[in-house]
Formats: structure tokens, sequence, C-alpha cells
């Protein structure tokens, strides 16, 4: 009976580590964001809105202070390289979560 419930614990723990571990790999890169969904975009947006307008980011970056809180944080949209007239747009967040700036430039070839 102890064996037993050993074998369950060790199964189920082998399943949670694995779910935990297709959640870590992305879906799908988001690529670059069309010009008519940027122009949706403005200062003072949550990151919730700015979520569920243009969809999930390709790379964060976090600026944090000496205590490890979150000061500013940049969401990067990059283009897929196959993409001849590509931007990278750059949406920056302060520590509320509200959007402080929107850069959109192009990308290099």
């Amino acid at each position: 009976m102890a064996l037993r419930m050993k074998f369950e614990v060790r199964s189920l723990a082998g399943r949670i580590a694995a779910g935990c571990l297709s959640c870590a790999i992305p879906a799908a890169s988001a690529d670059m964001i069309a010009m008519r969904d940027y122009n949706l975009l403005s200062r003072g947006m949550s990151e919730a809105e700015v979520l569920y307008r243009v969809g999930p980011y390709d790379h964060e970056t976090r600026y944090t202070d000496y205590h490890h809180n979150i000061v500013r944080k940049v969401w990067h949209y990059i283009p897929e390289r196959a993409t001849s007239s590509a931007w990278i747009t750059e949406i920056e967040f302060d520590q509320s979560g509200l959007v402080q700036s929107l850069v959109r430039y192009r990308a290099r070839k």
C-alpha cells in the first residue's frame, strides 16, 4: 500500500513537471505589429490592453532598482528575417504597468 502511494505521488509530480515545461515554451513568434494596430496604441494604456490589441511580445527587458523591484520594462515586437519592409516596435511600461513610450523603427537587413 505504501509503495503504491509513493508511485502515484511520483507520477503526479512527473505530470506537473511536464506541464510546467510545456508552459515555458512559447507557442509562436509574435512577429511585427501592423501599422493599423500600432495606431491603436497610446500612452497610458495598461499591459492588458496592449496584449489584447497587438498580442504577445517577442522579448521583454526589465530594469530593476537596488531591491529588485521592477522600475520599468520594455516589450519588443521583432519581425521575422524574411520580411522585407519590417518594423521593430518597442513599448515601454512604468512600474505600475502603464505605457510610457512607443518607439517604432526599421529593422536592419
